[in-house]
């Protein structure tokens, strides 16, 4: 292996030492980890960053590359990515999507059921840690944070960054809601949440080995160690696995995907406006605009039919306008 210069350098060279422990041969690699440890060192950046705007560009320097060449060198940062996750490196740790064979975005969000998502509460309430080789690292706190976190995640279809940037005195108790300050777009707002959502932030904070200060981050594993979103994301992909089948390609942020989907059924019910739903649903997810809103009309064959049916009423009038034998049913 060539020296390695930039500032993951030695983390780089422990990654692959650790593949190599494990028995992997992971000669074959080795080029991917000497080109982006170039590609870092002649970036200019001189302290650990690993978020997307330094990962994907390094995807892609080469534009002709092929589809299987980047998807080579993401498999490689991808498992990278996840043992600075695992040894708690650095926040902000971007992992690589799977890349599309042809180069396409062909992302479609899993939608889980609600008894994938019983089955997803019902792992975490019982976790045990088995206490083996690549088992994670438990503080004190971390099951009681990071079982009532994604419970919050699924009861509100909030971001995960919103979740675990929520202090104790953004919690309105009383009226039931989350003050949302630091949001994507700087867009805060009000979250309301049920009595069930209550009752599991009391429990969380009865719960905590320690106490928890008005101006102190909600979510904590120990005392000043504020819960990550990649801990949540370890757990939440114990829990697909335990389960199986196809849920296993579902990610953390398919909860909001799955929060936006279930809303919209239930608006479209009430509310004989589909353009008032959108909106209601867009002005509660923080939405920039409708349009990010509107993808979710089309994500489950049972909403799709429903707006269709709604929207042929809307339309109906046009029959009127021209003669019967010209109107194209």
């Amino acid at each position: 292996m060539r020296e390695l210069g930039s500032v993951w350098g030695p983390y780089l060279q422990d990654f692959l030492d650790f593949k190599k422990r494990c028995g992997f041969k992971y000669t074959s690699s080795e080029s991917v980890i000497y080109q982006f440890d170039r590609y870092y060192l002649s970036s200019g950046i001189n302290d650990l960053r690993f978020s997307r705007d330094v990962i994907e560009p390094f995807l892609y320097l080469k534009k002709e590359s092929k589809i299987a060449t980047q998807i080579w060198k993401a498999s490689v940062l991808r498992q990278f990515g996840a043992y600075l996750i695992k040894h708690d490196i650095i926040d902000n740790i971007y992992l690589i999507p799977s890349i599309s064979l042809k180069g396409e975005a062909e992302f479609v969000p899993y939608i889980f059921s609600n008894e994938e998502l019983n089955k997803i509460v019902k792992y975490l309430d019982t976790y045990q840690s088995k206490g083996n080789s690549g088992t994670f690292n438990l503080k004190i706190n971390t099951l009681n944070a990071v079982s009532t976190a994604i419970k919050i995640l699924m009861a509100t279809g909030m971001r995960a960054g919103e979740v675990l940037s929520l202090t104790k005195e953004d919690i309105d108790f009383e009226e039931r809601l989350f003050t949302i300050k630091e949001a994507k777009n700087h867009n805060e707002r009000i979250i309301p949440f049920s009595f069930t959502i209550r009752s599991e932030i009391e429990n969380y904070i009865l719960n905590t080995p320690f106490k928890i200060n008005n101006d102190d981050l909600l979510f904590q594993i120990d005392i000043g160690s504020r819960l990550r979103e990649n801990t949540c994301w370890l757990f939440f992909k114990k829990a697909l696995k335990s389960i199986g089948g196809n849920i296993t390609k579902g990610r953390l942020h398919d909860l909001r995907h799955t929060y936006a989907v279930m809303a919209l059924t239930q608006l479209q019910k009430s509310e004989e406006n589909v353009n008032l739903a959108l909106s209601y649903l867009s002005d509660y997810l923080g939405h920039k605009s409708l349009s990010e809103t509107q993808k979710y009309i089309w994500m489950t064959p049972g909403l799709f039919e429903n707006t269709k049916s709604k929207m042929s009423d809307y339309t109906s009038f046009i029959k009127s306008i021209y003669d019967g034998e010209k109107y194209d049913d």
